[in-house]
Protein backbone atom coordinates (compact mmCIF):
# COMPACT_ATOMS: atom_id res chain seq x y z
CA UNK A 1 0.00 0.00 0.00
CA UNK A 2 1.48 3.32 -1.09
CA UNK A 3 2.02 5.91 1.64
CA UNK A 4 2.20 9.62 0.80
CA UNK A 5 4.12 11.91 3.18
CA UNK A 6 3.39 15.61 2.78
CA UNK A 7 3.44 19.02 4.40
CA UNK A 8 0.24 19.13 6.46
CA UNK A 9 -0.31 22.79 5.62
CA UNK A 10 -0.89 21.85 1.97
CA UNK A 11 -3.72 19.50 2.93
CA UNK A 12 -4.87 20.92 6.25
CA UNK A 13 -8.55 19.99 5.87
CA UNK A 14 -7.63 16.30 5.76
CA UNK A 15 -5.32 16.35 8.80
CA UNK A 16 -7.01 18.94 11.02
CA UNK A 17 -8.95 16.44 13.13
CA UNK A 18 -5.76 14.50 13.85
CA UNK A 19 -3.78 17.44 15.27
CA UNK A 20 -4.29 17.87 19.06
CA UNK A 21 -6.13 21.10 19.87
CA UNK A 22 -3.28 22.59 21.89
CA UNK A 23 -0.94 22.21 18.92
CA UNK A 24 -3.53 23.56 16.49
CA UNK A 25 -3.63 26.81 18.43
CA UNK A 26 0.17 27.15 18.60
CA UNK A 27 0.59 26.37 14.90
CA UNK A 28 -2.07 28.91 13.94
CA UNK A 29 -0.37 31.61 16.02
CA UNK A 30 3.21 30.90 14.83
CA UNK A 31 3.15 28.75 11.67
CA UNK A 32 6.76 29.57 10.74
CA UNK A 33 7.99 27.99 13.99
CA UNK A 34 6.54 24.58 13.16
CA UNK A 35 7.15 21.78 10.70
CA UNK A 36 4.15 19.47 10.47
CA UNK A 37 4.28 16.35 8.30
CA UNK A 38 1.39 14.02 7.59
CA UNK A 39 1.14 10.58 6.03
CA UNK A 40 -1.85 9.00 4.27
CA UNK A 41 -2.76 6.16 2.01
CA UNK A 42 -5.18 7.85 -0.38
CA UNK A 43 -8.01 8.89 1.97
CA UNK A 44 -6.84 6.90 5.01
CA UNK A 45 -4.85 8.63 7.76
CA UNK A 46 -1.48 6.96 8.39
CA UNK A 47 0.45 9.31 10.66
CA UNK A 48 1.43 12.79 11.81
CA UNK A 49 4.46 14.46 13.33
CA UNK A 50 4.73 17.98 14.80
CA UNK A 51 8.12 19.61 15.30
CA UNK A 52 8.86 23.07 16.68
CA UNK A 53 11.93 25.04 15.61
CA UNK A 54 13.97 27.15 18.02
CA UNK A 55 16.29 29.03 15.70
CA UNK A 56 17.88 31.08 18.50
CA UNK A 57 19.30 27.86 19.96
CA UNK A 58 19.69 25.97 16.65
CA UNK A 59 17.25 23.32 17.84
CA UNK A 60 14.27 21.37 16.53
CA UNK A 61 11.98 19.54 18.99
CA UNK A 62 9.68 16.75 17.87
CA UNK A 63 6.70 17.50 20.10
CA UNK A 64 4.15 14.98 18.81
CA UNK A 65 4.28 11.77 16.81
CA UNK A 66 1.28 9.56 16.08
CA UNK A 67 0.66 6.79 13.58
CA UNK A 68 -2.47 4.75 12.96
CA UNK A 69 -2.69 1.30 14.52
CA UNK A 70 -2.12 -0.40 11.19
CA UNK A 71 1.11 1.60 10.70
CA UNK A 72 2.78 1.02 14.05
CA UNK A 73 6.12 -0.78 13.81
CA UNK A 74 6.11 -0.55 10.00
CA UNK A 75 8.93 1.97 9.67
CA UNK A 76 6.75 5.04 9.15
CA UNK A 77 8.04 6.54 12.40
CA UNK A 78 11.59 6.09 11.13
CA UNK A 79 10.73 7.80 7.84
CA UNK A 80 9.36 10.80 9.74
CA UNK A 81 12.65 11.01 11.68
CA UNK A 82 14.72 10.88 8.49
CA UNK A 83 12.71 13.67 6.90
CA UNK A 84 12.85 15.91 9.97
CA UNK A 85 16.62 15.43 10.24
CA UNK A 86 16.93 16.47 6.59
CA UNK A 87 14.77 19.56 7.20
CA UNK A 88 16.76 20.48 10.30
CA UNK A 89 19.99 20.17 8.33
CA UNK A 90 18.70 22.36 5.47
CA UNK A 91 17.51 25.00 7.95
CA UNK A 92 20.87 24.84 9.77
CA UNK A 93 19.43 23.56 13.04
CA UNK A 94 22.24 21.59 14.62
CA UNK A 95 20.31 19.71 17.30
CA UNK A 96 17.11 17.70 17.22
CA UNK A 97 15.22 16.41 20.25
CA UNK A 98 12.43 13.85 20.41
CA UNK A 99 9.85 13.97 23.19
CA UNK A 100 7.82 10.83 23.97
CA UNK A 101 4.92 10.72 26.41
CA UNK A 102 3.65 7.34 27.49
CA UNK A 103 4.28 4.19 29.45
CA UNK A 104 7.25 1.86 29.11
CA UNK A 105 5.28 -0.60 27.01
CA UNK A 106 6.27 -2.55 23.89
CA UNK A 107 5.81 0.51 21.67
CA UNK A 108 8.07 2.59 23.92
CA UNK A 109 10.82 0.00 23.55
CA UNK A 110 10.25 -0.11 19.78
CA UNK A 111 10.68 3.68 19.54
CA UNK A 112 13.70 3.60 21.86
CA UNK A 113 15.35 0.93 19.73
CA UNK A 114 14.56 2.79 16.53
CA UNK A 115 16.15 5.97 17.88
CA UNK A 116 19.29 4.26 19.07
CA UNK A 117 19.62 2.45 15.73
CA UNK A 118 19.78 5.88 14.13
CA UNK A 119 22.41 7.29 16.55
CA UNK A 120 20.02 9.05 18.94
CA UNK A 121 20.51 8.87 22.70
CA UNK A 122 18.28 6.45 24.60
CA UNK A 123 14.97 7.79 25.88
CA UNK A 124 15.40 9.27 29.37
CA UNK A 125 12.75 10.74 31.70
CA UNK A 126 12.55 14.51 31.29
CA UNK A 127 9.41 15.74 33.06
CA UNK A 128 6.59 14.36 35.16
CA UNK A 129 3.23 15.83 34.17
CA UNK A 130 0.41 15.83 36.70
CA UNK A 131 -3.21 16.87 36.42
CA UNK A 132 -4.53 17.88 39.84
CA UNK A 133 -8.18 18.28 40.87
CA UNK A 134 -8.97 21.60 42.48
CA UNK A 135 -11.22 20.30 45.26
CA UNK A 136 -8.71 17.66 46.31
CA UNK A 137 -5.85 20.19 46.28
CA UNK A 138 -7.85 22.41 48.63
CA UNK A 139 -8.61 19.47 50.95
CA UNK A 140 -5.01 18.25 51.07
CA UNK A 141 -3.62 21.72 51.80
CA UNK A 142 -6.04 22.06 54.72
CA UNK A 143 -5.14 18.67 56.13
CA UNK A 144 -1.38 18.57 55.59
CA UNK A 145 1.22 20.83 57.20
CA UNK A 146 4.31 19.18 55.74
CA UNK A 147 6.57 22.15 55.31
CA UNK A 148 8.50 24.64 57.37
CA UNK A 149 8.52 28.26 56.30
CA UNK A 150 11.69 30.15 55.47
CA UNK A 151 10.80 33.60 56.78
CA UNK A 152 13.66 35.17 54.80
CA UNK A 153 11.66 34.62 51.59
CA UNK A 154 9.19 37.30 50.53
CA UNK A 155 6.32 36.40 48.19
CA UNK A 156 4.54 38.96 46.01
CA UNK A 157 1.97 39.17 43.22
CA UNK A 158 3.87 38.89 39.95
CA UNK A 159 1.82 41.62 38.28
CA UNK A 160 3.11 44.14 40.84
CA UNK A 161 6.78 43.68 39.92
CA UNK A 162 8.06 47.13 38.83
CA UNK A 163 9.25 47.62 35.24
CA UNK A 164 12.86 48.18 36.29
CA UNK A 165 13.00 44.91 38.20
CA UNK A 166 11.40 43.10 35.25
CA UNK A 167 14.24 44.28 33.05
CA UNK A 168 16.75 43.07 35.63
CA UNK A 169 15.10 39.64 35.78
CA UNK A 170 14.90 39.40 31.98
CA UNK A 171 18.65 39.98 31.80
CA UNK A 172 19.12 36.83 33.89
CA UNK A 173 17.81 34.56 31.12
CA UNK A 174 20.48 32.05 30.18
CA UNK A 175 22.50 33.06 33.24
CA UNK A 176 20.57 31.96 36.32
CA UNK A 177 17.48 30.51 34.67
CA UNK A 178 16.92 28.75 31.31
CA UNK A 179 14.72 30.14 28.55
CA UNK A 180 12.06 27.46 29.07
CA UNK A 181 11.37 28.95 32.53
CA UNK A 182 11.36 32.57 31.35
CA UNK A 183 8.48 34.69 32.72
CA UNK A 184 8.67 36.83 29.57
CA UNK A 185 7.84 34.40 26.76
CA UNK A 186 4.81 34.90 24.55
CA UNK A 187 2.35 32.81 26.57
CA UNK A 188 -0.01 34.99 28.58
CA UNK A 189 0.45 34.74 32.35
CA UNK A 190 -2.33 35.31 34.87
CA UNK A 191 -0.30 37.98 36.62
CA UNK A 192 -2.76 38.61 39.45
CA UNK A 193 -2.63 34.92 40.48
CA UNK A 194 1.04 34.26 39.78
CA UNK A 195 3.71 34.76 42.42
CA UNK A 196 7.29 35.93 42.55
CA UNK A 197 9.67 35.29 45.43
CA UNK A 198 12.48 37.54 46.68
CA UNK A 199 15.44 37.12 48.99
CA UNK A 200 17.13 40.20 50.33
CA UNK A 201 15.15 42.35 47.89
CA UNK A 202 16.16 40.39 44.76
CA UNK A 203 13.89 38.14 42.68
CA UNK A 204 15.04 34.53 43.01
CA UNK A 205 12.07 32.63 41.60
CA UNK A 206 8.40 32.43 40.71
CA UNK A 207 5.21 30.37 40.43
CA UNK A 208 3.53 31.35 37.16
CA UNK A 209 0.01 30.40 36.05
CA UNK A 210 -1.71 30.52 32.69
CA UNK A 211 -5.23 29.54 31.65
CA UNK A 212 -5.61 26.81 29.05
CA UNK A 213 -9.41 26.73 28.88
CA UNK A 214 -12.42 27.50 31.05
CA UNK A 215 -11.82 24.55 33.37
CA UNK A 216 -8.05 24.15 33.22
CA UNK A 217 -5.08 26.20 34.37
CA UNK A 218 -1.41 25.35 33.99
CA UNK A 219 1.62 26.04 36.13
CA UNK A 220 3.75 27.50 33.35
CA UNK A 221 6.84 27.59 35.52
CA UNK A 222 7.83 26.89 39.09
CA UNK A 223 11.42 27.94 39.51
CA UNK A 224 14.01 28.87 42.12
CA UNK A 225 17.54 30.10 41.65
CA UNK A 226 19.91 27.17 42.13
CA UNK A 227 21.49 28.30 45.40
CA UNK A 228 18.02 28.57 47.01
CA UNK A 229 16.69 25.26 45.64
CA UNK A 230 16.51 23.20 48.82
CA UNK A 231 13.59 21.06 50.02
CA UNK A 232 12.18 23.68 52.39
CA UNK A 233 12.19 26.53 49.88
CA UNK A 234 10.89 24.40 46.98
CA UNK A 235 8.00 22.98 48.98
CA UNK A 236 7.17 26.40 50.43
CA UNK A 237 7.00 27.93 46.94
CA UNK A 238 4.75 25.12 45.69
CA UNK A 239 2.45 25.34 48.71
CA UNK A 240 2.05 29.10 48.62
CA UNK A 241 1.60 29.00 44.85
CA UNK A 242 -1.17 26.40 45.18
CA UNK A 243 -2.88 28.43 47.91
CA UNK A 244 -2.73 31.50 45.66
CA UNK A 245 -4.16 29.53 42.72
CA UNK A 246 -7.23 28.61 44.77
CA UNK A 247 -8.15 32.29 44.92
CA UNK A 248 -8.64 32.15 41.14
CA UNK A 249 -12.20 31.14 40.31
CA UNK A 250 -13.64 28.92 37.58
CA UNK A 251 -11.09 26.16 37.23
CA UNK A 252 -11.38 22.47 38.09
CA UNK A 253 -8.07 21.03 36.91
CA UNK A 254 -4.44 22.14 37.14
CA UNK A 255 -1.59 20.94 34.93
CA UNK A 256 1.71 20.79 36.79
CA UNK A 257 5.02 19.73 35.20
CA UNK A 258 8.04 18.92 37.35
CA UNK A 259 11.50 18.33 35.89
CA UNK A 260 12.62 14.75 36.49
CA UNK A 261 15.72 15.86 38.40
CA UNK A 262 13.56 17.76 40.89
CA UNK A 263 12.98 14.74 43.13
CA UNK A 264 12.05 16.96 46.09
CA UNK A 265 8.88 18.28 44.49
CA UNK A 266 8.05 14.93 42.90
CA UNK A 267 8.14 13.29 46.30
CA UNK A 268 5.99 16.01 47.85
CA UNK A 269 3.33 15.87 45.12
CA UNK A 270 3.12 12.08 45.08
CA UNK A 271 3.10 11.72 48.85
CA UNK A 272 1.24 14.74 50.20
CA UNK A 273 -0.99 15.55 47.22
CA UNK A 274 -1.53 11.95 46.08
CA UNK A 275 -5.34 12.14 46.47
CA UNK A 276 -5.39 15.27 44.30
CA UNK A 277 -3.65 13.56 41.34
CA UNK A 278 -6.18 12.91 38.57
CA UNK A 279 -3.54 11.56 36.19
CA UNK A 280 0.22 11.38 35.72
CA UNK A 281 2.34 10.97 32.60
CA UNK A 282 6.08 10.97 32.02
CA UNK A 283 7.74 12.75 29.10
CA UNK A 284 10.92 11.07 27.88
CA UNK A 285 13.58 12.79 25.80
CA UNK A 286 16.13 11.65 23.21
CA UNK A 287 18.71 13.82 21.44
CA UNK A 288 20.82 13.88 18.31
CA UNK A 289 23.29 16.28 16.74
CA UNK A 290 22.50 17.00 13.09
CA UNK A 291 25.59 17.22 10.90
Amino acid sequence: MKITIENVMTNLTFYQNFIPLNFQKMIEESPSQFTVLGARSEDDFAGLVVAKKYKHSSLMKIKYLAVSEWNKNTGLEEMFLYLLEDIASVEKLHYIHFEYSGNKDDYFHYIDGLLRKNSWTLLRPKTNNYILRRNNVANELRINKHFQSNHDLMFFEWGLLPAGERVEVSEGEGKWYPRKHSPFQDEEIIESSSLGVKFDGKVIGWFLLQRLDQQTIKVKSIYLKEEFRNVRNSVQLLNIGLIQSLKLHNWQFMMLSIDDENKQLQTFVERVLRRAIYSKSIVYNSKKRVL
